[in-house]
């Protein structure tokens, strides 16, 4: 790998620590997952084989250590309470529109929820616009499933915005 560690850490330290705050909505816990998988990552720097891209390869570590992390800890929902870093965008039938506090609180319940993998698919398409290839590749899943399980739960989700949507 023509790259060091110090590099990647520069390089993507901003994605992979948004990635795993929107898992965790927590700036301590988030440091801590963030800690231990960049400890992965320098213990796995010479295995990496190059068949995904290394941001692919990143977000997978990240998204391991999440799951760890909630299964060690025995956590099963996050505070969501503390939305302010949260800024989010869906697509509706008139184009991307940046959802109100309310509306990503709403949204952040239905995440809360759901049980992996689907919450990281959530977490990955919604929150960070990953492309459904790479997803696939980070949760172990064809992008087909990624895809449709994705358009099911959003629609879920619209029907939920929708649902409440005089109250907002």
């Amino acid at each position: 790998m023509s790259k060091d560690i110090g590099d990647l850490y520069v390089q993507y330290y901003d994605e992979i620590y948004r990635y795993i705050y929107l898992f965790t909505l927590n700036r301590y816990d988030t440091e801590d997952i963030l800690h231990n998988t960049f400890v992965k990552v320098m213990q796995g720097i010479n295995s990496f084989k190059g068949k995904c891209d290394v941001k692919t390869w990143l977000l997978a570590i990240a998204h391991n250590e999440c799951v760890n992390y909630f299964k060690k800890h025995k956590m099963e929902k996050v505070n969501i309470d503390n939305l302010e870093d949260v800024v989010l965008t869906i697509d509706d039938d008139i184009g991307k529109r940046l959802l109100y506090k309310e509306e990503v609180k709403k949204i952040i319940n239905y995440i809360q929820i759901q049980k992996e993998p689907i919450k990281s698919l959530i977490i990955l398409r919604l929150m960070d616009e990953r492309p459904f290839e790479e997803i696939g590749k980070i949760l172990n899943k064809s992008d087909v499933w990624c895809r449709v399980t994705f358009f099911r739960n959003k629609k879920k989700i619209m029907d939920i915005l929708e649902t409440d949507k005089d109250t907002i």
